[in-house]
């Protein structure tokens, strides 16, 4: 089951809508995600949230339409976007998109990078999105597909990913190591439609990016 999650960081309306075209088949939105919806007609099927960044009218509006709403207390244990995880895997999915999770406060990106790591524990594929990147994550074997206009990085979520191959890559590895103290997988191209990554030990993130980003 394909979820999409949209939370309250940054998120691009035209991408939003594109993502809402592909009809998810769960529609989960973390507090300001469902004033992002509902700016665009839409509401959820579940809201969760401390609802601190949501009006009244929003959740009572969403609730006459149907959604479910989880209500949390401010002083939690877990953010918002962490409860809308949780609820897309109890659910079922098995492929998270994930809006809202990347830019604005440093912390939660960061924190919402763990989350993926979450997900690929229970054997689920969930990216975080923003309408310049697309985060993923794995434990050994990585299918990326090209996009006209992008490149990529690989960036060792551990201190090490051991015996890294790469395969539609401009700049290979073969069973190379890489370490989260060094840049050796930033910056790559694909050569074809799609990329391959395997690797013997570690968590890899890739970040497809667009390629107009400034360059240090």
């Amino acid at each position: 089951m394909r979820a999409l999650i949209v939370g309250g960081g940054p998120v691009d309306s035209s991408q939003l809508k594109n993502e809402l075209a592909a009809e998810p088949e769960l529609l989960i939105a973390a507090d300001a995600g469902g004033k992002r919806l509902a700016d665009l007609g839409r509401f959820p099927h579940i809201l969760v949230g401390d609802f601190d960044s949501i009006s009244g009218d929003i959740l009572e509006a969403a609730r006459k339409a149907g959604t479910v709403i989880y209500p949390y207390p401010a002083a939690k244990d877990q953010t918002d976007m962490e409860l809308a995880v949780d609820l897309a895997l109890e659910r079922g999915a098995n492929r998270l998109r994930i809006l809202g999770g990347l830019g604005g406060r440093l912390d939660h990106t960061l924190a919402n990078l763990g989350l993926l790591a979450k997900a690929a524990q229970k054997g689920v594929t969930a990216v975080l999105l923003d309408s310049r990147h697309e985060v993923s994550l794995s434990d050994g074997h990585l299918e990326l597909r090209s996009v006209p206009g992008r490149a990529v990085s690989l960036i060792p979520l551990t201190p090490e990913v051991k015996g890294v191959r790469t395969d539609g890559l401009k700049f290979p590895l073969l069973d190379e190591d890489l370490y989260f103290h060094h840049t050796r997988g930033i910056h790559n191209e694909f050569t074809g439609e799609a990329a391959r990554i395997t690797f013997k030990q570690g968590l890899l993130l890739a970040v497809i990016f667009r390629e107009d980003n400034p360059v240090d």
